[in-house]
């Protein structure tokens, strides 16, 4: 099942959100940065499984390596131009 422009761009929105709360809260638990994002536990692990983990103390806390903005995603082409019809 292919996904469509309108997922790929909640999925971007999503983590573009993740990622701002994780800058504003460096070092945050998982149960932190959802509760900032106003995300559900399942939504917001999914993000937070795309970001940097770090172990302390027998907890994992997060931090952004590279903040993401949709703004930085190239626009891409559509399957089918760029695949034999």
């Amino acid at each position: 099942m292919a996904i469509t422009d309108a997922q790929h761009a909640k999925v971007r929105d999503l983590l573009e959100l993740v990622s701002r709360t994780v800058e504003t809260n460096p070092d945050a638990t998982a149960p932190t940065v959802r509760m900032r994002a106003k995300l559900s536990r399942r939504t917001g692990d999914k993000a937070l499984e795309l970001l940097l983990r770090r172990r302390v103390d027998a907890q994992d806390t997060y931090r952004s390596v590279r903040p993401y903005r949709v703004s930085n995603e190239a626009p891409r082409a559509a399957y089918g131009d760029t695949h034999g019809r």
